[in-house]
């Protein structure tokens, strides 16, 4: 699981973006997060997942990087990350091309 440089987060000081953010990146079984991820399969700009998914043995089988654009601590407060994201892509006039946006 790769989490982005400048990770999005909702209800969270900085300190704890930061110890949760290297949390992610070494699969940390119990967090208690929902994740706004590059899409996994497919088209699309963004993806809401419960971290939880992601330790099923279907997605640890997956070769392709998990890319973590935000992580917030329930799935309202993850689709205020969505909205905050996308804004911040219209205002920085990207084409809503994601990965160019974040750098990937």
């Amino acid at each position: 699981m790769k989490v982005v440089d400048t990770v999005y987060t909702y209800g969270y000081t900085e300190d704890e973006a930061k110890y949760l953010a290297k949390r992610l990146k070494y699969n940390v079984k119990k967090l208690k997060l929902t994740l706004v991820c590059l899409p996994v399969f497919g088209d699309g700009l963004m993806e809401i997942y419960d971290y939880k998914q992601f330790q099923q043995a279907f997605y640890k089988g997956i070769k392709k990087d998990i890319v973590v654009l935000g992580f917030a601590p329930d799935k309202a407060m993850a689709q205020e990350i969505v909205l905050s994201i996308t804004q911040d892509l219209y205002d920085a006039d990207c084409d809503f091309d994601v990965r160019k946006f974040f750098g990937i």
